[in-house]
């Protein structure tokens, strides 16, 4: 799993809505066609992703919520992907700042070298959690 962490100026708890609202990801991932959560019973969501990159990618995630400070997923269906499970963390620094941790483990099936996807994973990642922190920081109220 490779791991990044970011402070955010933005509350603990308006960073949890943001990163639970997954249909409106892609209001601010431009690289995600779609979010459609198909079930959700009490903290755990099942939702199907749709990724425009040089080709479409469609996988459904389980999304469990730890609230107030995580959400934690796996794999359902995919594919082109063998693995792709992660997690949020947050930690509140005081009540407008947030250390938020974001982890991902990517593995794709088929002929997709090793360094070909360590190095996508690493782009995507960081990529995502500063879309997270831009959405977050011009979001909070004053």
């Amino acid at each position: 799993m490779v791991e990044k962490k970011m402070v955010v100026r933005a509350s603990m708890q308006r960073m949890f809505e943001i990163i639970r609202d997954y249909e409106r990801y892609p209001e601010f991932l431009p690289e995600l066609a779609s979010v459609e959560v198909l079930s959700r019973d009490g903290n755990v969501a099942v939702a199907r992703f749709e990724i425009e990159m040089m080709m479409r990618v469609v996988y459904t995630l389980r999304l469990l919520v730890t609230e107030p400070d995580g959400v934690t997923w796996t794999l359902e269906e995919a594919r082109l992907l063998a693995t792709n499970a992660g997690q949020w963390n947050l930690k509140a620094i005081d009540e407008t700042t947030t250390e938020v941790t974001y982890g991902v483990d990517l593995a794709f099936r088929g002929m997709i070298p090793e360094s070909v996807s360590d190095r996508l994973q690493a782009i995507v990642l960081l990529q995502t959690l500063e879309r997270f922190k831009a959405r977050a920081e011009a979001s909070e109220p004053s």
